[in-house]
């Protein structure tokens, strides 16, 4: 069956539902709810460019978050936390300010430069991350049917196979039954990469392995990739302009992406 694409959050965006869904309980459920919501994000500047963001993605991911009534499983394998996706709809989001009238209060500066000393020096060049709890732990598995990486909704089951290795049961957040699989435990599950803030930026640099959201006529999924060359560029107000040469680790295809694109993986000092 083929796969269809599901949605990737901001950590600004799932801040905000997380919020919601502790004051307002079983409300955040309701349709109208998560259309006002879905319009709330599609309007935020850090959505500019991106992709529109459906009610019933964010009505999703309230019911994968906080189910009504879920049955977790009762065994859940152990493997390293860096051993441990998931696209998004395909209509583009309109800005709410014109480009125009947004370069004659902040003027769009086009030059490009490798050059880190020429870039704004505000931003932080490397993000460490806390070492999270382990009931906060979420992880990400990498498909066998298309070598995409989606989110795992639940550990199902688990087994050895013939060589000896712990293979899990999977179900990806956002699918069906239908969808489940089985993935090898050392190799294609690891904690869930951390989508981009436009000030993270100059925290990806040349050689640095990300998850690349990638586009294509039947298809819009997150792939391994490893950054080749970064180039520079001034921020506006609608966030990083930077552009990153990024090589496909399962095609070595290339392609030049903006920041919106990429998710980094977790980094602990």
């Amino acid at each position: 069956m083929e796969r269809r694409s599901s949605v990737r959050f901001t950590p600004s965006e799932i801040a905000r539902m997380e919020k919601l869904a502790a004051e307002r309980k079983e409300q955040v459920l309701d349709n109208k709810f998560c259309q006002k919501l879905a319009e709330e994000f599609n309007c935020s500047a850090g959505r500019a460019g991106s992709k529109v963001l459906q009610a019933t993605q964010v009505q999703g991911w309230f019911l994968n978050k906080f189910p009504v009534s879920a049955t977790k499983p009762t065994c859940v394998p152990t493997f390293s936390q860096e051993k441990a996706s998931t696209a998004e709809v395909n209509v583009s989001v309109s800005e709410k300010k014109s480009a125009a009238s947004e370069e004659k209060l902040f003027p769009l500066d086009t030059s490009i430069s490798n050059n880190e000393d020429e870039v704004s020096p505000v931003f932080p060049l490397e993000t460490r991350d806390k070492i999270p709890d382990l009931e906060e732990l979420e992880f990400e598995a990498k498909s066998s049917k298309d070598s995409a990486w989606y989110d795992i909704a639940l550990f199902l089951a688990h087994r050895r196979n013939r060589a000896g290795e712990i293979e899990v049961r999977v179900r990806f957040e956002g699918f069906g039954a239908d969808e489940d699989e089985w993935v090898n435990v050392e190799k294609c599950i690891r904690q869930r990469s951390i989508p981009l803030e436009s000030s993270q930026c100059r925290s990806i640099v040349e050689g640095d392995l990300v998850l690349c959201f990638r586009e294509g006529n039947e298809e819009a999924l997150h792939f391994d990739a490893h950054v080749l060359e970064v180039q520079r560029k001034q921020h506006d107000i609608r966030g990083c302009r930077c552009i990153f040469l990024v090589e496909y680790d399962h095609d070595r295809s290339q392609e030049r992406v903006s920041l919106r694109r990429l998710s980094r993986r977790p980094k602990y000092s």
